[in-house]
């Protein structure tokens, strides 16, 4: 008969038997926690004018809050030691056989083992939680809303545990040794990033239109791969996308609502799966590099193809030639083979089985050289894929090195909202009705350019060939678009275009003239961002200055700047040299979206900063007090000359640009001559900074020549 009693005599048992594990859990958590709050507070405390908020923000906020992302590592290394730990007795007979005597079933022997384990984390745990809750309260630090603070805090945490947990213990039930249960885990806690990261270099490497904007933590998410392991779903539980609205980026730094429920019903299938595995895995098991002998073809092909071209990988890079695939080849025959071997040696624990298993050999290559061959002439034509009109609910476009204006927002206390120009333009901006989008992106899909590289020689620079191909690829340009499709999926395409081609450089304009480009590609003209800006910080060709307006003036200064924006063409762009930028800042100094040019057709937006304070038609002359430098820009010597002559100095400050002006647009402008490199220095007590110019095309005076 099996005592009900046994059960909790068990879960007894085993902590008395593990209590080493509590007491390693209760050092480190005192460590990570109140160490850290003591820490963290005193320093608040001794400079509070340092942060932008106070001591009980911080602790509700922050500490119990957006801290959670950071605390999760240590949590999953406390999953780790009680999951390995507490399943260990199934790689070892005798424990085995032991276990297996005593008068209670499988299920309730599992159960023990499992509570145990969590009840060994859970408890160090809350009581380092209420120490923390009380040391904030005796620095006054404490406040109702932090109750609930503390209750999400405790509820995630043990959510991410959980679910490491449970990874932990199927890594130790499908294996029976202990170094392999350890190998499992981490490839278990891990696989779906492995994946994704695998599938961003391969495509980057083989697939010239590949582009991702919006990605969450970098390359460890997407939402072309699953996230079934730990470390994907940790990662998106506590982050957000780079491209996101305004609503979104309030939430900044913490976790995502949204994906707390599916969070839970991970943690409940790992629980259940560890559960059922541990009824189906035979006592005889220990010993065995695997437990269940029908699960070893799919790890090793799960193992095996991926690693082979992380090897490979790793061979094309530290080549001479990266882009070759002579050493990619090489590096993906060489690590299957070796791979293959190992993990023969590895599951029979005996180097004589090396060979053994030869149709997994065999189906494990064939998978390797048909995704081998499906990446390399790109049999699913990705590099050529473009969207049906009638598939397409909206387009963005994003030309790059085209005024390429940021946006930067302090959204809350604890962090700033970042959005890169092409991020930006890939969230906000929804093209629609111009043709010219769509017949661009099949323009450019159909032509597929490309950047050549030459392996060097001496006197390449001669060779004609050498010489043509850098002449025609001056002209290359990069272009993306974001195709949202009326499925509801954004598809990324990114291309090279030839502004040197008369009907590219005509669909180009007609983009950059569309209504919805330019409302896209500017953050100062999107609705949904409504910022009162502490200055707007302007500048000329040889003056700069922070001009503090009203929120009127701001508003009026807005309204002017964009009805005249809008009608600026790409035309003006390339042949118009611009009088100097505007760029507004929030609060603490936040520079919003970047330096956004004035150009002389601007006559209201140049009338009303003259009226606040700033004209941008001033200019140097050479009575201001400034001496100049000249460097030839000939890429090995230095060559400076410097005039003191007054007319000298005159006729260069007539025909000099600010390189501050001609890093946004020179990619596009044709009016900059990069042979000189012209610095104004000004007198030490001269308010006014030196700054590099650039001539003129044409314009530059003979006596420099």
């Amino acid at each position: 008969m099996i005592s009900k009693n046994l059960f909790f005599k068990l879960i007894r048992q085993d902590l008395k038997k593990r209590i080493w594990c509590p007491i390693v859990m209760f050092i480190a958590l005192f460590l990570v926690l109140e160490v850290r709050l003591l820490m963290a507070t005193e320093d608040m405390l001794n400079h509070p004018d340092a942060y932008a908020y106070d001591l009980v923000t911080f602790v509700r906020e922050d500490f119990f809050g957006r801290d959670m992302a950071m605390l999760s590592v240590v949590i999953c290394g406390a999953a780790f030691l009680c999951g390995i730990s507490g399943f260990a007795y199934l790689h070892a007979k005798t424990q085995i056989d032991l276990y297996h005597s005593l008068p209670v079933s499988r299920s309730q022997l599992f159960w023990s083992k499992y509570i145990s384990g969590i009840l060994q984390f859970f408890l160090p745990f809350v009581i380092h939680t209420l120490i923390c809750a009380g040391i904030a309260a005796g620095r006054n630090a404490f406040a109702i809303g932090t109750i609930s603070s503390i209750a999400v805090y405790i509820g995630l945490e043990l959510l991410v545990f959980l679910l490491a947990y449970s990874v932990s213990v199927i890594a130790a039930e499908l294996t029976g040794n202990m170094i392999i249960a350890i190998l499992g885990t981490g490839v278990l806690f891990s696989y779906s990033a492995i994946i994704t990261i695998l599938v961003t270099i391969l495509f980057h490497r083989f697939f010239q239109s590949y582009a991702v904007y919006g990605r969450r933590l970098g390359i460890w998410i997407s939402d072309g791969v699953w996230c079934f392991s730990p470390l994907s779903m940790i990662l998106k539980l506590f982050s957000s996308p780079n491209n996101t609205t305004m609503e979104e980026a309030e939430k900044l730094y913490k976790y995502d609502v949204s994906y707390v429920w599916f969070f839970i019903m991970a943690v409940v299938v790992y629980s259940l799966a560890a559960y059922f595995i541990y009824r189906k895995r035979a006592s005889e098991a220990a010993g065995r590099a695997i437990a269940f002998g029908a699960a070893e073809p799919v790890i090793k092909a799960m193992v095996v193809i991926p690693c082979s071209y992380y090897i490979a990988y790793f061979f094309s890079v530290i080549s001479s030639d990266t882009v070759s695939d002579g050493w990619f080849l090489f590096g993906l025959i060489f690590g299957f083979v070796v791979l293959c071997v190992l993990m023969e040696i590895i599951f029979r624990l005996d180097i004589r089985g090396a060979f053994l298993h030869k149709k997994q050999f065999v189906f494990n290559a064939v998978c390797v050289a048909l995704l081998f061959i499906v990446l390399k002439y790109d049999v699913t034509g990705y590099d050529t894929y473009v969207p049906a009109d009638a598939q397409i609910q909206s387009c963005a476009v994003s030309i790059q090195q085209l005024m390429p204006l940021a946006q930067n927002v302090r959204v809350n206390e604890f962090g700033v909202h970042y959005l890169n120009a092409d991020e930006y333009r890939m969230a906000n901006m929804e093209i629609q009705g111009n043709p010219s989008v769509m017949e661009l992106a099949r323009k450019a899909a159909k032509e597929q350019l490309a950047f050549r590289y030459f392996d060097y020689y001496e006197g390449i620079e001669e060779s004609p060939e050498y010489i043509e191909t850098l002449d025609r690829q001056e002209n290359y340009r990069s272009i993306a678009f974001g195709y949202k499709l009326l499925n509801g999926k954004t598809v990324y395409r990114e291309y090279y275009i030839d502004i040197a081609d008369a009907d590219t450089i005509g669909l180009l304009s007609d983009i950059f003239g569309d209504h919805d480009y330019k409302i896209g590609a500017t953050p100062l003209f999107n609705d949904n961002w409504k910022i009162t800006f502490e200055s707007v910080y302007c500048k000329n060709n040889f003056q700069e200055d922070s001009i503090k307006l009203m929120p009127d003036m701001q508003s009026e200064l807005i309204e002017t700047y964009q009805q005249e924006y809008m009608q600026l063409t790409l035309d003006t762009v390339m042949h118009v040299v611009p009088l100097g930028t505007i760029e507004f800042i929030g609060e603490f100094n936040v520079f919003y979206s970047g330096e956004m040019y004035v150009y002389p057709q601007f006559t209201r937006t140049i009338a009303l900063l003259r009226e606040y304070g700033f004209d941008m038609e001033e200019k140097l002359t050479a009575d201001d007090g400034a001496t100049i430098s000249v460097q030839k820009n000939n890429y090995g010597e230095t060559d400076i000359v410097s005039y003191t002559d007054r007319e000298q100095i005159q006729q260069i400050l007539d025909n000099v640009i600010s390189e501050e002006f001609s890093w946004d647009i020179s990619s596009f402008a044709g009016f900059f001559d990069k042979q000189y490199t012209v610095l104004i220095h000004f007198d030490a007590e001269d308010s006014r900074h030196s700054n590099y110019y650039c001539f003129m095309e044409g314009q530059i005076p003979d006596f420099v020549k």
